[in-house]
């Protein structure tokens, strides 16, 4: 794997995983238009990368869902929360069980145009409901529901499961925060899936694009919670959809 390859993925996954434009959707894009290749032990750090993001930037919210746990304090926020998102993550789970025999084929160039646009409705729906609510039993379920078509690459994860929420009358932070707390299963999964296909690579080429894509998450997560604060979540929906029709030209 080319070193430049290695650090424009690793800057395309910092930028994208968080913003509501799918990351997998955009290295599938890349990695078309300049050939690239990265074997599988890059994707994992990278994944790996955007898990210890979330942990730290959730790191009071994530400690104090343990401390409810330890407690067995089941009528907090924080233990309903940890229940909502176990709800969450078993839809998306059975869907991922079903779904992972077809990846490959789902992950072609040819998919993504449609993906982008099926984005890019979900976050104009998006501005349809700002609630005041917070997340119960049935908007989880709906939220890992529509978690699951974000396994499909140009169906943003963030987008899809901050648009539900939303839909189902959260407010932006509430929205904002189970969604990528509801992340925390969801990629930790995934990376065991994976983790036994690990291959040998330049260990200063996977810490690298760990550090890089590490340190744009942050910057990408803080400024998306600005922009859900300010309700301009759904402008989002502009670039797939602008993304979309290009990718449909010039199929």
């Amino acid at each position: 794997m080319k070193l430049t390859d290695a650090l424009l993925l690793a800057v395309v996954q910092g930028i994208a995983e968080w913003l509501p434009v799918s990351s997998s959707g955009h290295l599938v894009l890349f990695r078309y238009l300049f050939s690239m290749e990265s074997g599988i032990s890059y994707d994992i750090f990278l994944h790996l990368s955007a898990l210890f993001v979330i942990i730290v930037f959730f790191r009071k919210d994530i400690v104090q869902i343990i401390k409810a746990l330890v407690r067995r304090e089941k009528k907090t926020g924080e233990y309903r929360l940890f229940i909502n998102i176990i709800n969450a993550t078993l839809i998306t789970g059975i869907s991922g069980i079903f779904l992972r025999p077809h990846m490959e084929a789902l992950s072609r160039i040819e998919i993504i145009p449609f993906t982008f646009l099926f984005t890019s409705l979900l976050l104009f729906a998006s501005a349809i409901r700002n609630g005041k609510g917070k997340i119960n039993t049935k908007s989880a379920l709906f939220i890992g529901i529509m978690q699951s078509f974000a396994l499909l690459p140009g169906i943003s994860r963030s987008g899809a499961t901050i648009s539900a929420a939303k839909l189902a009358g959260a407010d932006s932070e509430e929205a904002f925060r189970f969604s990528f707390l509801a992340a925390v299963p969801a990629i930790a999964g995934a990376i065991l899936l994976e983790i036994k296909k690990l291959e040998m690579m330049p260990p200063a080429l996977l810490l690298t694009g760990f550090a890089i894509s590490l340190a744009l998450g942050l910057v990408s997560l803080f400024f998306l919670q600005k922009i859900l604060v300010r309700k301009k979540f759904h402008l989002f929906g502009l670039y797939t959809l602008a993304l979309s029709f290009l990718l449909f030209l010039f199929r």
